[in-house]
């Protein structure tokens, strides 16, 4: 009967089962053949890849070149490390002292521990050692220095400092009697003395460029005969013509009575009045031979007016040129017996105080930053000195700062609000505390390589020599970059740039300004001192004499001249930049072979036989 059932039902119970048993094996064959189907494709991919990265297939002589391009690139860095600090490691000498020369001689990098086993930081303390630096006159005790030592401020004299250089310098005095002092401190005061006197350098480069003569060479018939007489054909070493920026000088050996004198005619050959110097008096050094050691040169005294007019001016007469005139003999023109005298070969002019280009120093600040950066005068840092904690920092201080290269570095700064003085003592306080512990934080930026410090300096100088101190500061071995320069009209007198050089009475006092306001305020606030010229920058400024017409100009002497003739061509310029220190560079790795093989494939292949493993 169940059979009977089955059968008479089967076709309703399968049905119901077949479809079920169909679906399972459809989802079990698709299943399976999806994976293997997944798995061939993977294995499809991977094949193409690994067929496409074999279709340029790189030598082993090519991957060896690469490796080796790329050891050069990083050499590179080392060699420009090296040619910068091979042309700053002169700036980097120590106080004329035994013990500290000894310091010298071991060429330590800067903040590495400065030994102290034979009294050097108490050596350091001492005037004729540290104060020396700055100049000879600071120090009282006779005898102790060599009679032709010069301090960093006697070497640009006649340009002053403005109220000395005690006024304008960082410096510390005195020095706590019973603390000594620390390595690091040292450090940082070496550090201000050679900055400074980079400065200062740049200044004293203009004042000496301007003072030099060049040799105006005649030629005739192909041949130099030095003679400026038109109607001179023989050469003659003993009569020649010089010229420097301002003036001409005609000079000649002449002989009257058995004795030999000097002679000549000075021009004024721009187009600008010239002051002669102190006392009407023009000075010139005059050598009359080779210049050699132990040649001294003849001072050569031109005794005339206060001031020569520029070219195109003329005398009462209105024909005789006012911008040229015959020196007046002098009984100091002749000269001594046992000179020797060869040919005039070289001329040089003595400045003084009214007729030096850079005529003062203002302000010099060290760590002072210009507008530019004026965000980041609160956050410099401060040396990588082992023994000083770094300071916390704060991610948000990260600052893109352009390097002296045009390079772009990210420098992190500690996130310190406190802003120190950078002057150091500039209302007085030259204590070691406000001088180098208050200014710690000097730089924009510190690596293993450089440390980037931002200065300031402010000078009065002759607006003809503007470019000339811009490309003195740009030609510093400090690789001093520029990052801002304004300048202004100076509109106050002369006041005391008269007879006095850059030291008073007091190792160098010097003066003040006469008249209202302060030059070199700029340094003061937050972007220098600014161009405070107007309209009437240049139409305000009184004619020159001999601009005119003819017969304007009377015969030139002193009185003649106002003070705003006197002064018109004087700016105040304000320089702001970045200098960089370079550390004393590493020890140079192993040097890549010509064949541009690695070093360590010159063994051979290594232990049992092994290939070296190379890059690909």
């Amino acid at each position: 009967m169940k059979n009977d059932a089955l059968k008479k039902h089967h076709f309703w119970i399968l049905l119901g089962v077949v479809p079920l048993l169909v679906l399972i094996a459809v989802v079990m064959v698709t299943s399976g053949v999806g994976d293997d189907t997944a798995k061939a494709r993977e294995k499809t991919e991977a094949a193409v890849k690994n067929i496409a990265a074999k279709q340029n297939p790189k030598s082993d002589a090519l991957i060896g070149k690469l490796e080796g391009q790329v050891r050069e690139v990083g050499g590179r860095k080392q060699d420009l490390w090296k040619a910068n600090w091979d042309r700053q490691k002169d700036l980097y000498t120590w106080p004329n002292s035994p013990r500290l020369k000894a310091v010298e001689q071991l060429n330590l990098k800067f903040g590495a521990p400065i030994p102290n086993d034979d009294f050097q930081y108490g050596e350091f303390k001492k005037p004729e050692v540290y104060l020396a630096e700055f100049s000879a006159a600071a120090v009282k005790t006779p005898g102790a220095l060599p009679p032709d030592f010069k301090g960093m401020a006697d070497t640009i004299a006649p340009t002053q400092f403005k109220g000395g250089w005690r006024s304008v310098l960082r410096y510390v005095d005195p020095f706590p009697v019973e603390a000594e002092l620390t390595s690091e401190q040292i450090w940082l005061l070496m550090e201000d003395i050679w900055v400074q006197r980079s400065l200062l350098d740049a200044v004293r480069s203009v004042n000496a460029q301007m003072a030099r003569f060049d040799r105006v060479k005649y030629e005739k018939d192909g041949q130099t005969i030095d003679d400026p007489d038109p109607k001179g054909s023989a050469k003659d070493p003993l009569r020649r013509k010089f010229k420097s920026r301002v003036w001409e000088v005609e000079l000649e050996v002449a002989e009257k009575d058995g004795k030999k004198s000097l002679t000549g005619r000075l021009t004024n050959h721009t187009d600008r009045l010239q002051l002669t110097g102190v006392g009407s008096t023009m000075v010139l050094k005059v050598w009359l031979q080779p210049d050699a050691p132990g040649v001294e040169p003849f001072v050569f005294k031109i005794l005339g007016n206060e001031f020569v007019p520029g070219r195109g001016a003329v005398k009462a007469d209105g024909k005789t040129p006012a911008n040229v005139f015959d020196i007046t003999p002098l009984d100091d023109h002749i000269l001594p017996v046992t000179a020797t005298v060869a040919e005039i070969y070289k001329v040089e002019q003595v400045f003084d105080a009214r007729t030096v280009p850079v005529r003062r120093i203002e302000a010099m600040r060290l760590g002072k930053t210009d507008s530019r950066y004026a965000a980041l005068q609160a956050n410099l840092l401060t040396p990588k000195f082992p023994a000083w904690q770094e300071p916390k920092t704060d991610p948000a201080a990260t600052t893109a700062l352009p390097g002296a290269d045009g390079a772009t570095s990210t420098t992190t700064r500690p996130a310190d609000p406190t802003v120190t003085d950078p002057a150091g003592g500039e209302k007085g306080d030259k204590s070691l505390e406000a001088v180098v512990n208050g200014n710690k934080k000097r730089y924009v930026e510190v690596t293993d390589n450089v440390r980037r410090m931002p200065v300031g300096v402010v000078l009065l100088v002759d607006q003809a020599y503007q470019q000339d101190v811009m490309l003195a500061f740009a030609n510093s071995p400090l690789r001093f970059q520029v990052t801002q320069a304004t300048w202004a009209r100076y509109r106050l007198g002369m006041g005391g740039l008269g007879t006095a050089g850059s030291a008073g009475p007091d190792d160098g006092g010097g003066v003040q300004s006469s008249g209202p306001g302060v030059i070199g305020e700029g340094l003061r606030g937050s972007g220098g001192g600014g161009f405070r010229g107007g309209p009437d920058f240049d139409g305000g400024r009184p004619p020159f004499p001999g601009s005119g017409p003819p017969g304007s100009v009377p015969a030139t002497g002193p009185g003649t001249v106002s003070e705003s003739q006197l002064t018109s061509g004087m700016i105040e310029l304000s320089v702001y930049g970045i200098v960089s220190l370079y550390e004393k560079p590493d020890a140079p790795g192993p040097e890549a072979p010509k064949d541009g093989k690695d070093p360590k494939d010159a063994a051979g292949p290594g232990p049992k036989g092994a290939k070296p493993r190379r890059r690909r």
